[in-house]
């Protein structure tokens, strides 16, 4: 005798931050969501990206048009996990008075991304000969870096960011493509910058759009009112 069919799953839309396109997604469902489970009890960061960037791909019904980048993911997983387990979610945020930590709900459904410079600032001016083109880097390519660790440094992982975002360096006679150039030479072109050229490139890195929501808590232990902003996926789980 054949089992019953459970759960037509019901349809919802929404659109991708960085192409604007429509979609339409469905919650996970039960098999979807052992597979995350299983990943976040790995508590390999790299794991963790694929079953959720998996599980994205599961749950959209259109073909995606492009390459996700890190907003898109971050964005995209809240929305189907918001329909999939609940759309409020408990996280901890310290007070900033007294350090407290607090357990503060939050709406997934109002979470925004925000962040981002103008399309003119992708072409970053280096000297009058020289300028990078730069890009939002999607987590396929984070997956890939095998120089990005987790035990990477803060300047290591800034370093490594920036070259993720970088997609061209263009002189008056040529447009090298960064992906055809080695992890050494990218680093030694990079090094040979003086600060103020340096920073120009990491202004881009440092302003990619990302997840985010304003909450506000009175602190149980001291009182204080709080006002904390959310960013990224992390924060929100």
């Amino acid at each position: 005798m054949a089992l019953p069919k459970l759960n037509s799953s019901p349809a919802y839309g929404m659109t991708v931050p960085s192409s604007k396109q429509n979609i339409t997604y469905r919650p996970f469902l039960v098999k979807e969501q052992k597979n995350l489970l299983i990943a976040l009890e790995s508590q390999n960061r790299r794991d963790i990206l694929r079953s959720i960037i998996r599980t994205i791909e599961s749950c959209v019904e259109e073909p995606l048009d492009h390459k996700l980048t890190t907003f898109d993911v971050d964005y995209m997983f809240t929305k189907i996990r918001s329909k999939s387990v609940g759309e409020t979610s408990k996280v901890s945020v310290s007070c900033s008075n007294c350090g407290e930590q607090n357990e503060v709900s939050v709406e997934l459904d109002n979470v925004e991304v925000t962040g981002g410079l103008s399309p003119a600032d992708a072409i970053v001016s280096i000297t009058d000969e020289v300028s990078v083109r730069m890009k939002y880097p999607t987590y396929d390519e984070f997956l890939l870096n095998e120089n990005l660790s987790e035990s990477s440094t803060v300047a290591e992982a800034l370093m490594q960011l920036i070259i993720t975002c970088m997609d061209s360096i263009m002189t008056e006679e040529e447009n090298i493509s960064v992906r055809d150039e080695t992890n050494e030479d990218i680093m030694s072109f990079l090094e040979s910058m003086t600060s103020s050229q340096f920073e120009k490139l990491s202004d881009f890195a440092n302003n990619i759009p990302s997840l985010t929501k304003n909450v506000e808590f009175k602190c149980e232990s001291c009182g204080t009112d709080n006002n904390h902003v959310l960013r990224g996926l992390d924060d929100f789980f």
